[in-house]
């Protein structure tokens, strides 16, 4: 049941690394079309930094989850791996606790940000008036999938019969 759910989560994670590729592309083709209607037609979509800015934050916090399931989150390792295993296990979930604590209240605080903006009706000081609440809801929601996947991983941790595969 457990390593189900782990499954599930690491699929989730997967959902979001995919969303995070199609967010750059998406980036991409938002600077592409920028540069030929300045260079061929003198005119310009006048949100392309705006909303490439947008979308970088979604790449990043798309990905966050997938990041750390596959170890791609910097680490350093010096003394640890001079450490018995048992005690390598336990700072491991001391340190994965610590960052879900700090990630959850991040979380917290973003999704107030978040209801904030969409409370005051606050908007981007932009040509296109962007509803803020928009672009900010990624942050929770990034962060969100990143405190789920810090908690398989500390599950991981703990519990000998949830093993990474």
């Amino acid at each position: 049941m457990i390593n189900k759910c782990l499954k599930g989560v690491d699929t989730l994670s997967k959902v979001g690394a995919y969303l995070s590729a199609l967010f750059m592309v998406l980036i991409v083709a938002l600077i592409s079309v920028e540069i030929v209607l300045r260079t061929f037609f003198k005119a310009s979509t006048y949100i392309s930094s705006e909303y490439s800015g947008y979308l970088m934050v979604a790449v990043v916090l798309a990905g966050l989850s997938y990041t750390l399931r596959a170890d791609g989150h910097i680490r350093i390792t010096i003394l640890l791996v001079k450490l018995p295993p048992q005690v390598q296990r336990y700072l491991e979930a001391v340190a994965i606790l610590m960052a879900l604590l700090i990630t959850g209240f991040i979380c917290y605080h973003a999704f107030q940000m978040a209801i904030d903006a969409y409370t005051y009706e606050m908007t981007a000081d932009s040509i296109s008036q962007t509803p803020l609440y928009l672009p900010q809801a990624l942050i929770p929601i990034g962060l969100l999938g990143l405190c789920v996947q810090l908690l398989t991983q500390l599950l991981r941790k703990l519990l000998p019969c949830s093993q990474n595969p």
